[in-house]
């Protein structure tokens, strides 16, 4: 039996032929789409186990978030670290980390997992470098979570195995012995990563869990891990995802240790190849950008954060003129205090013009809305190498999201409804979702789960987060700066 979505107002596909259509339906069964087009939809009502009227919905494929940190989900806005950048930020982040445990894990991943299905993404990557205690218990509470949410996951199975800058240094003191909780051993990294693979790992069409490898950034001090990482990825099929601004200290440090540059060095390590994606990408410069469009890597914009922590602006028009693959992801929202998927895809649409030279020619630079949909549909899963994924169209799985604009805050926009969605909208809620062809959320409401429970188990194991790290270090964590 079939389950139809009818009378949907605006039907974008994404597909090979940029498919748009008025009043349209699209035919469901199983997990998979298998027809779509106008009205009348011509399916006999005896083929039809339920319908539902998607009547001035825009209906868009399940949005991809292509990098995040669900465990930060615990430490939004915190006041100590509202003003700070990126080193102190991390300073004031890590001792409340240090506290994390399995179940914080689980209550982190349904709550940022809601949001992402709640505003329309129905796929997404989570970085998850942070293990404190036993790493596999943690995985398995993330992967039942994500599994109780029916929302489609990549787990990039990372590992800290060297602190950012001089924060070990500084933390030393505050943490003690608990600065283990934060470190992997460098011997201990790789076994991990197999048992993940071995275990998780699921390469078929259609998969609901993948795993990816990739340390927080990139390990110039340990060479020797870098490449074993990637070796082990290629093996067992898996992604390498990592983050990558090039900062001055990171070029610097590639310079010193190895007599090379960042780029050159990842690609002596192999990490540069397709289904290798990196995060951010601020600081990268035009030959390495052509370096990784060539050799079929990915960026994840994450708008917001630079936003949040200050970074340089990202380049998206010189990655677009390059060929090189862009996504969007919402990052941490520790690093973003939303987790909004729709509210970072619009304000990707708009970031990069910040700055624009008076001379520059806009109508080439600017994206447009159906190219900012690009980046967080077919883009985003080209560069998690999928094609099950990103499109509506015979064959795909159905992952499908809907944003109803009948509200005034979309009113006056009828001369393009995607336009409207990703530039005039004040609401980031989806009207309904659907991931593997079940409904995930309808009528702007979870299915199947109560938010609001979500959200008290989430606040409750923050604050038990807090509560500890503050009697441990004597931190106000409170106190604005």
């Amino acid at each position: 039996m079939m389950r139809l979505l009818r009378h949907i107002g605006w039907l974008h596909a994404c597909d090979d032929a940029g498919t748009v259509l008025d009043d349209a339906w699209i035919a469901v069964e199983g997990a998979r789409i298998v027809a779509l087009g106008r009205e009348p939809c011509p399916i006999p009502a005896e083929r039809v186990a339920e319908s539902h009227d998607l009547s001035g919905c825009i209906v868009v494929p399940g949005l991809i978030n292509l990098h995040h940190h669900f465990f930060q989900t615990l430490t939004r806005a915190v006041p100590a670290t509202v003003r700070a950048r990126p080193l102190d930020w991390l300073f004031g982040m890590y001792p409340l980390w240090a506290e994390l445990d399995e179940e914080a894990h689980r209550w982190a991943t349904l709550a940022a997992g809601a949001e992402l299905l709640l505003t329309g993404a129905t796929t997404s990557v989570d970085h998850s470098y942070l293990h404190p205690g036993d790493g596999d218990a943690l995985l398995a509470a993330q992967a039942e979570a994500a599994a109780e949410l029916g929302l489609r996951l990549h787990v990039v199975r990372g590992s800290m195995p060297t602190l950012e800058g001089d924060l070990a240094r500084r933390l030393r003191p505050l943490l003690g012995d608990r600065m283990d909780r934060l470190l992997d051993p460098e011997d201990e990294i790789v076994p991990q990563l197999e048992r993940a693979a071995r275990r998780w790992h699921d390469d078929a069409d259609g998969a609901m869990l993948r795993i990816g490898f990739g340390p927080t950034g990139v390990t110039y001090e340990k060479p020797a891990l870098m490449r074993a990482v990637a070796d082990r990825a290629a093996a067992f099929g898996c992604g390498l995802h990592t983050h990558l601004h090039p900062r001055p200290d990171e070029r610097e440090k590639a310079e010193r240790l190895l007599g090379t540059d960042p780029i050159s060095f990842l690609d002596a390590s192999g990490w540069l190849r397709p289904g290798t994606w990196f995060a951010h990408g601020s600081q990268l410069r035009p030959d390495e950008i052509r370096r990784l469009a060539e050799a079929g890597c990915g960026v994840a914009h994450c708008p917001r954060t630079i936003v949040r922590l200050g970074f340089p602006l990202t380049p998206i028009p010189a990655f677009r003129k390059a060929g090189l693959a862009v996504g969007v992801g919402v990052d941490g929202a520790a690093s973003n205090d939303s987790g909004s998927m729709l509210g970072d895809l619009r304000l990707a649409l708009l970031l990069h013009r910040v700055g624009t030279a008076a001379d520059a020619d806009t109508e080439k630079d600017w994206m447009r809305p159906a190219d900012a949909l690009a980046m967080a549909t077919r883009n985003a899963a080209a560069i998690l190498g999928r094609d099950d994924i990103g499109r509506i169209e015979p064959g795909k799985m159905a992952d499908i999201a809907a944003f109803d604009l009948t509200g005034v805050a979309y009113a006056g926009a009828v001369t393009d409804p995607l336009g409207g969605l990703l530039m005039a909208g004040s609401d980031a809620r989806a009207s309904f979702v659907m991931c593997h062809g079940s409904v995930r959320v309808a009528g702007g409401r979870l299915v199947g789960m109560d938010e609001r429970r979500v959200a008290a188990g989430t606040n409750a194991a923050a604050r038990r987060m807090v509560a500890q790290a503050t009697a441990r270090t004597g931190l106000r964590f409170a106190d604005a700066q």
